[in-house]
């Protein structure tokens, strides 16, 4: 038995389905219109529900929470074009074959397009890069497909490291990209480029971890919203300067030194 956690989505689906990962989702599935997570308790169902404003539905099976691959798209960012592994490459463009399978990350939020533009420009060879909560590993996987020498994914998801293990051979960088399944107190390290993609109250919570215990030059931050946010998530990587901006939308992402 399973209870299907539904929310209207727009915009925000992605953000939406990081946090029904998060609730404890065993699976999260991205249609048309909306977003759904299967949970198996039914209490944290009707909680999560009331939380996010959605509506409960119990179900036999979890079949179907695959269902969002129908609607699949080719998103460009950057110099790259990301697609799932079932659409047609573009040779114009630097192909990004990405299958989020049941972790974060498809592509098809700003905020990943707008960390992905900034990567193009911030990416020297042989770079050591940090990403933090990798999902699906597609920053990582782009970082590495830009140069960098090695890239540590990190994630506290288990389904992200079946993820980014699958996504970095399917792109040619497995050796490149070593998935840790871990959090921000654990992290050691000196990395050339750090990248987090999350949600500011993560920002805030990780951040100021992650910038005590590592050593990072330069960090690109998004997922963030415009304007107050963006101080917000300076502050929490215990930054001063911002390198690169761009923003799309209600969405920016930054480059801070």
């Amino acid at each position: 038995m399973h209870h299907l956690v539904v929310l209207p989505a727009g915009e925000d689906r992605e953000l939406l389905a990081d946090a029904l990962w998060m609730a404890g989702a065993v699976g999260v599935e991205d249609l048309s219109a909306a977003v759904r997570g299967a949970f198996t308790d039914s209490g944290i169902a009707k909680t999560v529900a009331t939380q996010l404003g959605g509506t409960v539905e119990v179900v036999a099976d979890p079949d179907g929470l695959d269902a969002w691959r129908a609607h699949a798209t080719v998103h460009q960012a950057g110099p790259f074009t990301v697609r799932p592994p079932w659409l047609d490459s573009h040779p114009e463009a630097v192909d990004l074959v990405i299958d989020p399978r049941h972790a974060f990350g498809s592509g098809s939020h700003p905020s990943t397009r707008l960390a992905l533009e900034i990567l193009a420009s911030a990416v020297t060879t042989g770079d050591h890069v940090l990403d933090v909560g990798t999902g699906s590993g597609i920053l990582a996987i782009g970082a590495a497909r830009l140069g960098a020498g090695y890239v540590v994914a990190v994630d506290t998801d288990p389904n992200a490291e079946t993820a980014v293990r699958a996504n970095a051979e399917a792109n040619g960088v497995g050796s490149l990209v070593a998935f840790t399944r871990a959090d921000g107190v654990t992290l050691r390290g000196t990395h050339d480029l750090g990248v987090c993609n999350m949600t500011i109250d993560l920002h805030e919570e990780i951040g100021p971890t992650v910038a005590e215990r590592t050593t990072i030059g330069r960090m690109v931050v998004a997922g963030i919203l415009v304007g107050d946010q963006e101080k917000r998530a300076v502050a929490a990587h215990a930054r001063t300067e911002i390198l690169d901006r761009r923003a799309d939308g209600d969405w920016a992402a930054l480059l801070l030194g």
